[in-house]
């Protein structure tokens, strides 16, 4: 915690950081889904973007766009093929006659010439045989508008009528011009839909004149990679957690998505490996050869593409139009960290000084080293011991009366491709509320670690009071967080820490951590004579629910430098090298405010230090300290309510983005300034 602690003021190396060398991927939001181009990934060898491969953009009916245009076309590139009853779109029967017009909200739904709700189903059934997937279809299209643009309904395919669109439409295609096309459907044959808002498949088509292709640079295909990798890796992750939750008995049902949850056409496909897929286990290697495989088949691999308006070339390649996808102006978090200087050392000259002063241990080994480099530190911390408990206090609190402990909320893990929480710009300040997460993890940002700040409305409660925490009195569930004991507030312990070989500077700046007044915002500092406050060091797992909160406070320090000790040593007057402490003219007041005019000039007015001090206090206008939402009950077609705050904050973020007039930021998605 102190190692922690000193890191993070000193803006130090992070120690540990494996496994951070790639891009992160996010979630597109719908908004962002409305630019993205259906385009086929087809190998080329005449490209020269060097991989050989080459992005077949299917246009549909509009021409090809002049560079500048990309961002807004008169129409939706792909036709649309209905999938479900939701689908806003009509049915008709074989004979030609309107039997169906669909809509989201059942009220809303028309049933038409003595049809019912078993023959729309088997009416889609029909289309889904007569469209299956990669399947080239000729087909005819009606017109509608949508939001700002326009978009093509399937009418007919084949000669045969199927849909079209609700109310009055304008048709295109005729008889003895139809379109040519290929249907792309992302949701697997026989899967349950792959979000619930999802009522419709596609038809990706071009014409003669305005066939287009891009090529497809080194660093799209290995974004497209890391991608698909994200998927799979959630999978096997989803597949670890299920098993230990089978092997402790647990309840299967759960809202959060499933290992066996529907997946794309394509991540279904590369598990499929009876069929020619890599399986669950494959690498990027192995995925990147599956998707040149499918890119030499006609038509190709279908995808959705991002364009850069002013360039017109393809700068992100994804999946479906909401799923994951990477920046393409990403950096890893290893990139920022060695830009920032922050990575784990590898070797002595790299120690920071915090490495120099607590010592480290390389993550990983180079080639041409037989172990790790590592460092001994200069500081010991002796064994904890409980100090006089006074008469009738119980620090020491356990379960009993029938209890077998206490549940804490569940949290989810860390998400860094959340980004905002683990970022700061270039001059260590937050990044602007304007960011979006497609905006994060650029160039010039400073990677940081996640800061919990302290709760101060709980300081001196007693657990039972923390919201959420429940007392358990049977056996607990395996995905539930359990303790059956705990210190309650005022258990009091002492220690003695040993150091050798510090500067004036690191000492100075180790006694300021262990000076709790210190660790209070220049705003929040008591006046007219008021009680000093107190900030707090945070302990334990039990940090983002206020708990762990520790006051660690230097009582009394001895100094010595080097020619001191000799001299003692030659003399004999310090017995095993200490002076005893009654004999020292001093007070220990005194020697410990000394010791810290040795903090480097300006040390307290650093952005570093103050976010640390402002996490340390935490925040005194009697608000809870929590996650956004996170004392709301959970709706029944809900994850979570934080999920969903931090869903609906992106969705402004980008919705102010592409129209910063009509969509305004709403502050009550700002996020606090850890700064004073």
């Amino acid at each position: 915690m102190l190692s922690s602690a000193y890191e993070a003021v000193t803006a130090s190396r992070m120690r540990v950081f494996s496994g951070n060398d790639h891009v992160l991927t996010h979630r597109r939001t719908s908004q962002e889904a409305a630019i993205l181009y259906p385009v086929f990934l087809v190998a080329d060898r005449k490209t020269s973007g060097g991989t050989g491969l080459r992005a077949r953009i299917m246009l549909g009916r509009n021409r090809r766009p002049e560079n500048g245009e990309w961002n807004s076309l008169p129409c939706l590139c792909a036709a649309v093929l209905p999938d479900s009853e939701k689908s806003r779109t009509a049915l008709y029967d074989k004979s030609g006659q309107l039997m169906y017009s669909g809509a989201t909200k059942k009220r809303k739904r028309k049933y038409h010439n003595k049809k019912g709700p078993q023959h729309v189903r088997e009416r889609l059934s029909q289309l889904r045989d007569a469209t299956p997937h990669g399947s080239q279809v000729t087909f005819t299209a009606q017109e509608e508008d949508f939001y700002k643009t326009k978009r093509l309904i399937v009418s007919s395919v084949k000669g045969e009528r199927f849909c079209g669109t609700v109310g009055h439409s304008k048709s295109h295609g005729p008889k003895d011009s139809p379109y040519t096309g290929y249907v792309v459907r992302l949701t697997p044959e026989g899967s349950d839909p792959l979000i619930d808002t999802k009522y419709n498949e596609f038809v990706f088509f071009d014409t003669k004149k305005n066939r287009t292709y891009r090529d497809i640079s080194a660093q799209v295909l290995t974004n497209l990679v890391e991608v698909i990798h994200s998927y799979l890796e959630n999978i096997r992750t989803l597949k670890r957690q299920e098993a230990h939750r089978r092997s402790a008995g647990a309840q299967k049902e759960t809202k959060t998505r499933r290992s066996d949850s529907p997946n794309t056409w394509l991540i279904h496909s590369i598990l499929d490996g009876e069929n020619g897929g890599p399986g669950l286990s494959a690498d990027r290697e192995a995925i990147e050869r599956y998707v040149r495989a499918l890119a030499s088949n006609e038509p190709g691999l279908p995808l959705f593409a991002s364009i850069d308006n002013t360039k017109g070339t393809v700068t992100e390649l994804s999946l479906s139009q909401v799923g994951r996808r990477v920046s393409s102006e990403a950096c890893t978090p290893a990139e920022l960290a060695e830009a920032g200087n922050i990575v784990p050392a590898q070797e002595y000259s790299q120690a920071s000084p915090a490495d120099r002063m607590w010592g480290f241990i390389a993550d990983r080994k180079e080639d041409a080293q037989n172990q790790v480099a590592a460092n001994h530190g200069r500081v010991t911390i002796h064994p904890i011991r409980p100090a006089k408990q006074p008469e009738g206090a119980a620090w020491l609190r356990l379960s009993g009366d029938g209890n077998t402990g206490w549940r804490l909320p569940s949290l989810a893990s860390p998400k860094p491709s959340t980004g905002f929480p683990y970022l700061r710009k270039a001059d260590g300040g937050p990044l602007s509320e304007e960011t979006t997460r497609d905006e994060t993890y650029r160039s010039g940002q400073l990677l940081i670690r996640k800061v919990y700040p302290s709760h101060r409305l709980r300081i001196g409660q007693q657990l039972d009071s923390v919201p959420g925490v429940e007392t358990l009195t049977g056996a607990p569930g395996s995905s539930q967080t359990v303790i059956g004991s705990y210190l309650a507030p005022g258990a009091t312990f002492t220690t003695t820490i040993n150091f050798e070989g510090l500067t004036a500077e690191e000492l100075a700046v180790l006694v300021w951590l262990l000076t709790p007044e210190r660790l209070v915002p220049r705003s929040e500092k008591p006046t007219d004579g008021d009680n000093p406050s107190i900030g707090f060091h945070r302990l334990g797992f039990g940090k983002p629910l206020g708990l762990g909160m520790v006051e660690i406070r230097a009582t009394n320090v001895v100094v010595h430098d080097g020619h001191k000790l000799a001299g003692m040593y030659r003399d004999l007057t310090g017995c095993l090298g200490l002076e005893r402490l009654q004999e020292i003219e001093a007070s220990s007041t005194e020697r410990l405010t000394s010791l810290l005019n040795a903090l480097p000039e300006g040390f307290e007015s650093w952005l570093t230090v103050r976010a640390f001090v402002r996490s340390s206090y935490g925040w005194s206008d009697g608000k809870p300290v929590q996650y956004p939402n996170a004392d709301h009950t959970t709706g029944e077609d809900e994850i979570s309510p934080i999920t969903t705050w931090f869903k609906n904050r992106e969705e402004n973020r980008v919705k102010h983005k592409l129209d910063q007039q009509k969509n305004p930021l709403d502050s009550s998605y700002d996020l606090p300034d850890l700064t004073d």
